[in-house]
């Protein structure tokens, strides 16, 4: 009869060794990870007494792991825990009864960690054209096009790539430009205005 009374005794004094340990807070290094970058979880207690209590920790995913806070070495307690998916995880301490043993004092402890996906790389540039390939749009288009005045165009059978002769035409009514066209080389400048034409020849 003795001997059970005090199985009962210790039983119930079990909580009360418990509180000997509170729950202070819960810390995360870094605070802000990559998926799949891990983190340092770290509980911390304020110990005013023996070192003996249940803990329950919860990861935020929907997983948790119980712990038992009976050693110095458990004083704080430091998980490392990885997170493959970007978003929010709210990281919680609880004080759990483990079996016989007792939760450790205090209230539930918390904080969030965030779990941020780098930036999407940007968008690959476009390849420079090959050297050939520039050489046939310059081919493509006469130099001598871009020497006619505004409103004039070029005689595309007027061109000589040679010497660099060329001759521009316009519509009725348009009046020849008040200045010259600049020719290259021995090449010499030429008006009609009847015929509405202009250009460089030799």
């Amino acid at each position: 009869m003795i001997r059970r009374a005090f199985v009962l005794v210790c039983i119930a004094a079990l909580p009360l060794a418990a509180w000997g340990q509170l729950l202070a807070n819960v810390k995360l290094e870094p605070q802000e990870i990559k998926p799949g970058a891990s983190v340092k979880i770290t509980v911390n207690f304020d110990v005013t007494g023996g070192i003996n209590c249940g803990l329950r920790v919860h990861f935020g995913d929907g997983n948790t792991q119980d712990y038992k806070i009976n050693q110095k070495k458990d004083v704080p307690l430091v998980v490392t825990r990885q997170y493959a998916q970007a978003g929010e995880y709210r990281v919680k301490a609880e004080p759990k009864t483990i079996g016989l043993l007792g939760g450790c004092g205090g209230r539930n402890q918390e904080t969030v960690l965030k779990v941020v996906a780098p930036p999407a790389p940007p968008p690959l540039a476009a390849a420079p054209a090959p050297a050939a390939q520039k050489t046939a749009v310059a081919a493509a288009k006469p130099a001598a096009a871009s020497q006619c005045p505004q409103d004039w165009t070029v005689v595309a059978k007027s061109v000589n790539r040679k010497t660099g002769a060329f001759t521009c035409t316009a519509k009725a009514g348009t009046k020849l430009p008040e200045g010259r066209l600049s020719c290259p080389g021995d090449l010499s400048y030429f008006e009609n205005a009847k015929k509405r034409q202009l250009g460089c020849r030799s």
